[in-house]
C-alpha cells in the first residue's frame, strides 16, 4: 500500500467507525439508561444526545475535514504541519480504539462502535504508524505536537456535538 492510498484511507474507515455509532448510538443510550444514570458521564451523554441526525451532521463535517487533512498529508508527503494532523487524526482514532474497549469491557456489554473500532481504526491505525515510521516520517516534533492537536480535535468534535 502506498503513503497516498494509506492516507485517503483514513477519511473512509472513520467514515464507516463512526456510522456504527450515528445509527446505534442513541437507541444504545436509551436502553441504557440506568447505566449512565448518576455517573459522571450523564451530564455529557444528556448535552450530546446522540440525535442520528445532528451526530450524523457532525460526523459528515468530520469527515470533510479529515479529508482535507489526508488530502493535504498525500499531497506534501513529507514531515511538517500536514503530517502532523495526520498524525493526531491516527492518534485520535487509536485513542477511540481503547476508549471502546476499555467502554465494552468495564460494562461487560457490547457498546456503539466498538467493533468497528477493533475491526477497522485498530488495523488502520497500526499499519499508518508501522508505514509512517518506516519512512522515517515521524520526527520529534511530530510526536510533540500531534498529541496536542488531537486533544484540540476531539474537544472541537465534542464542542460541535453539544452545540447541535
Amino acid at each position: 500500500m502506498t503513503r497516498r492510498t494509506l492516507f485517503w484511507l483514513g477519511p473512509l474507515v472513520f467514515l464507516v467507525h463512526d456510522l456504527e455509532e450515528v445509527f446505534l448510538a442513541r437507541a444504545w443510550v436509551e436502553q441504557n439508561l440506568l447505566l449512565i444514570a448518576g455517573t459522571p458521564f450523564e451530564p455529557v451523554v444528556e448535552a450530546m444526545g446522540y440525535e442520528p441526525g445532528k451526530f450524523g451532521l457532525v460526523v459528515a463535517l468530520a469527515t470533510v475535514v479529515y479529508g482535507v487533512i489526508a488530502w493535504s498529508a498525500a499531497r506534501a508527503c513529507q514531515p511538517g504541519l500536514s503530517l502532523n494532523l495526520y498524525v493526531a487524526t491516527v492518534l485520535t482514532l487509536f485513542v477511540n480504539v481503547i476508549t471502546h474497549v476499555g467502554q465494552a469491557l468495564l460494562l461487560r456489554m457490547y457498546t456503539p462502535g466498538v467493533i468497528t473500532a477493533v475491526l477497522v481504526f485498530l488495523p488502520y491505525t497500526v499499519a499508518a504508524f508501522r508505514m509512517l515510521r518506516a519512512q522515517r516520517l515521524l520526527t520529534a516534533t511530530t510526536w510533540k505536537t500531534s498529541p496536542l492537536m488531537g486533544i484540540g480535535m476531539l474537544a472541537a468534535l465534542f464542542g460541535l456535538m453539544i452545540a447541535l
